[in-house]
């Protein structure tokens, strides 16, 4: 019988998800990946393609882009797939955490934790879009499962290291569990413990230092997992923070393809010095701290706001929110069981039971997804690994208020039925700040953003729209719309639009005017039309009242294609006087006077690039080869070194590292 009620549940499970993923199938929920998801997606596309990953140490966790990159080799480059592979992961977290239950519990206490599951929100919401929630619930769950076992696990401890180590290359939060756990085992080395100690440990290192190792041939610099735990550290800690996300002024966007670089930039701009990925990394770390030091009472503040966030029921988006996933989804809005309806229940039951039955690792394991947010900032998919848990402990809690219903004992049931009714209402209560977190405006307009970005400006129009709705002061949607008329070509809309923005007309439309001109240069250029490209990028800047840095950039590249070197050095110096310290525009400049035989003009160029990104290959390649022209052997041998043996996308490189490394003696 118990076994048939967890088929049953499984089944209901898959039945409830299949008719989630019905319902936004086709909508610019899955078709339109935002933020990180369209990070991950174009990341894992170049894996996948064989246009090769990130050639640089990395920014972001490259576990869930690997893992998408498998899936679009087996299937095809299609987010739909992907959502299916989770689908099953879905399912099978399921009956992880019902395993976990009855290891920690019992069979009656698994059996609701498992119902639990299948019809919890935030688990069938992270099911459905592109991001590394579900990967890293599965990792996380095996992981306890392994570790929370009574009986010797033996070798099954190097397993859970090995998966407390993938969960890290996922989200590298999870290692402070992992060194949290390691100190509680040290200081408890009784019987076997040494033995799972060491099993553990070799786990770890098993899967991450190939990672750090890896980091230090492409980039110089040894990172054990990601390099933006500084910038992380800061969005999280400045005067400016509000307990979740901050994007900083100076960052063009959110979107991580923009945050290490504007980070990094800005850090050199503050000192004057150029800096690496992970010095940028540590100067943003050190600008948390002196906030946390300079303003005490502010940071006091804002711990108090992160712990509040951490424990409300309000889902803090990171990217796409749960809440427009409930407007698309009707099967998502009659899904039950959500954090504000099962934390009472289990964060009772938690410090109820927090000296007896309750593993110390379950303990460790809260604790450090808490302190992690408190040390950075709260969101939904930050804290979502420790629902892992609550969701027994929330079973364990109901039965023992079933049990002493049942035994009339109301005696002990009235101070801890106040003490959860209390709880609910702390963290159901709602604010100012959690209704504004809770609206969907900002998913509608990022939607409306990528879409202007994919020219598809019809859809795009509608998103706007729907914001406005919302909001019908988001000057920012408005201002998007104008966009996208402009793109239909309703001129008079997009004037309304402009008007509605606070901006001028005339000057936005002339300014799109120009950034058509040089989207069109750009597909000109793309077909080998460099002449055409050449003529639309020149209208452009005529009618731009500041064009882009990759303008300029494209300008000079195709001047050099053309055999143009002076006007190409002519538009890289331009490109210069806005981004004195951009890698690729100083590797152009060197280039350049490679090409017209300045040597230690083009070594000079090249080594600055280098400074500014130690992992661009190509620098490294050039600089090597002008060394051979400088009659320098010696420095081209160590300058192409770390190059010997590797396969580039473009052909042309892969014979300049050949011809290179066999005149310096490889």
């Amino acid at each position: 019988m118990k076994r048939i009620s967890l088929v049953l549940i499984l089944v209901a499970a898959a039945l409830i998800r299949l008719l989630h993923l019905h319902s936004i199938w086709d909508t610019p929920l899955v078709t339109t990946p935002i933020i990180d998801s369209e990070f991950y997606h174009f990341w894992a596309k170049a894996l996948a393609t064989g246009q090769g990953g990130d050639s640089s140490v990395f920014f972001m966790s490259p576990l869930y882009p690997y893992l998408l990159s498998v899936i679009y080799r087996i299937f095809a480059v299609d987010p739909h797939y992907v959502l299916m592979v989770q689908f099953l992961g879905g399912i099978l977290l399921v009956y992880l955490i019902y395993s976990l239950a009855r290891e920690l519990f019992s069979e009656k206490i698994a059996l609701t934790s498992a119902l639990i599951a299948a019809l919890y929100q935030p688990f069938i919401y992270y099911e459905g879009v592109l991001l590394s929630a579900n990967l890293i619930l599965l990792l996380n769950a095996a992981f306890l499962l392994i570790l929370v076992r009574k009986q010797e696990m033996g070798w099954l401890n190097l397993f859970a290291g090995i998966l407390m180590g993938l969960s890290a290359l996922a989200r590298p939060n999870i290692l402070l569990f992992a060194f949290l756990l390691i100190v509680y085992l040290i200081f408890n080395l009784k019987n076997t413990n040494w033995r799972k100690l060491v099993l553990i440990t070799c786990g770890l290192l098993l899967v991450l230092l190939p990672v750090g190792i890896r980091n230090y041939i492409v980039g110089g610099e040894f990172v054990l997992v990601t390099a933006g735990t500084g910038m992380n550290f800061y969005a999280g800690n400045s005067p400016h923070a509000e307990g979740i996300y901050w994007e900083a002024p100076f960052l063009r966007s959110a979107e991580p393809q923009y945050e290490n670089d504007d980070y990094r930039q800005e850090a050199a701009r503050r000192t004057g010095t150029p800096m690496t990925v992970g010095e940028a990394s540590k100067y943003w770390f050190g600008e948390g701290i002196q906030f946390i030091k300079s303003h005490p009472l502010s940071y006091l503040q804002l711990l108090l706001r992160k712990l509040f966030l951490f424990f409300h029921s309000t889902e803090i988006p990171n990217n796409l929110s749960l809440y427009i996933n409930l407007i698309f989804s009707s099967v998502l809005r009659l899904v039950p069981f959500t954090f504000g309806l099962i934390v009472p229940l289990g964060l009772f039951f938690w410090l109820r039971r927090y000296h007896s039955s309750i593993p110390v690792i379950l303990h460790i394991y809260g604790l450090s997804y808490l302190a992690a947010t408190l040390l950075f900032f709260a969101a939904s998919e930050y804290r979502l690994p420790v629902v892992v848990v609550l969701i027994p402990l929330t079973a364990a809690g109901f039965w023992w208020f079933v049990d002493h219903i049942r035994a009339a004992e109301w005696e002990k049931l009235a101070g801890p039925l106040l003490i959860a009714l209390l709880l609910a209402l702390a963290i159901n209560m709602p604010t100012v700040f959690t209704n504004v977190i809770k609206s969907p405006r900002m998913d509608y307009f990022n939607l409306g953003s990528v879409l202007l970005k994919k020219h598809d400006f019809a859809t795009a129009a509608g998103m706007f729209n729907r914001a406005i709705l919302i909001d019908l002061d988001f000057k920012e949607a408005h201002r998007g719309l104008g966009d996208a008329f402009h793109g239909l070509e309703q001129y008079e809309n997009a004037a309304d639009e402009f008007k509605r923005a606070g901006l001028d007309p005339d000057a936005e439309i002339a300014y799109l005017d120009a950034e058509n001109l040089f989207y069109e240069a750009e597909m000109k250029a793309r077909f080998g039309d460099f002449y055409g490209a050449w003529n639309d990028y020149n209208a452009g800047i005529a009618g731009h009242p500041g064009p882009p840095l990759h303008v300029y950039y494209n300008i000079a590249f195709m001047s050099l294609q053309l055999g143009d070197t002076l006007r190409a050095l002519d538009e890289v110096r331009i490109a210069l006087n806005y981004a004195p310290t951009e890698p690729k525009i100083l590797f152009l400049q060197g280039w350049i006077y490679e090409q017209q035989g300045m040597y230690k003009e083009a070594l000079a160029s090249f080594k600055i690039a280098m400074e500014q990104n130690p992992s661009l290959p190509e620098a490294r390649a050039h600089a090597a080869f002008v060394c051979l022209q400088l009659g320098d052997k010696l420095r081209a041998a160590e300058l192409i070194e770390p190059l010997v043996g590797r396969k580039f996308d473009d052909a042309d490189m892969n014979q300049l590292v050949r011809d290179v490394a066999a005149e310096a003696g490889f």
